[in-house]
């Protein structure tokens, strides 16, 4: 999918984090721009990364081309961490539109720059109530 298509929704999210919109970047391979940049950045398929630069301001990375394939890699991963804490209830199965996964890639990538998020598990938990509390979840 391309995610410019998608830029409204990633203006709005950033707006929600207090991130300026300039400081959105689209990019062919985030793991190359990461080594133009000296970041380390080994996962070549990553569809999101929120890095710092001159250490004061963040910049959200968005690979301009995610294959469906990596998007549901990646929400499929969330499925298998979430087992873990509900085995009657797949949270992943709330994320069944590509504007939803991506909201949920994009604020999943955010969590981690929380201080009290540090593992896979709490980032999950975090993007999930960020997106409830955003409206994506209202029927």
């Amino acid at each position: 999918m391309n995610t410019r298509e998608y830029y409204v929704l990633f203006r709005y999210l950033m707006e929600q984090r207090c991130l300026l919109p300039e400081d959105l970047i689209f990019v062919d391979n985030i793991s190359d721009w990461c080594r133009d940049h000296n970041i380390a950045e080994p996962d070549r398929e990553k569809p999101v990364k929120l890095v710092m630069t001159n250490g004061q301001r963040c910049k959200m990375l968005i690979m301009e081309e995610v294959p469906e394939e990596i998007a549901d890699e990646r929400i499929n991963a969330v499925r298998i961490r979430n087992q873990v804490m509900n085995a009657a209830f797949d949270m992943a199965d709330m994320l069944d539109t590509p504007h939803k996964k991506l909201a949920f890639l994009f604020l999943n990538e955010y969590a981690y720059s929380l201080p009290d998020v540090d593992d896979d598990l709490l980032a999950d938990e975090w993007a999930f109530a960020e997106m409830q509390r955003l409206g994506y979840f209202q029927t």
